[in-house]
């Protein structure tokens, strides 16, 4: 989201991103690449998921791409909500 950080963190991010998939794709091609698409939740705001087609677009790095992994981390279930206390 170029809206978080700096010009500066935001270039880091992107291009070492970029980087990363690209290198991974150039060393081998027995692997397939998944990138972390971030929260379950975030991303169910459509104005969000355009933000993130954007970035991946920006990227340059969708051909190598197998798909993409969410909810990975600060893990939340889908349809179960939180119990009463």
């Amino acid at each position: 989201d170029p809206r978080c950080g700096n010009p500066a963190t935001v270039a880091a991010y992107q291009e070492g991103i970029a980087y990363a998939v690209k290198s991974i794709a150039a060393a081998t091609r027995s692997v397939s690449i998944y990138l972390d698409a971030g929260h379950g939740g975030w991303l169910g705001w459509k104005d969000n998921m355009k933000d993130f087609v954007s970035t991946v677009r920006g990227l340059h790095v969708a051909q190598h791409l197998r798909g993409f992994a969410t909810n990975v981390a600060g893990y939340q279930a889908l349809g179960e909500m939180c119990p009463e206390y």
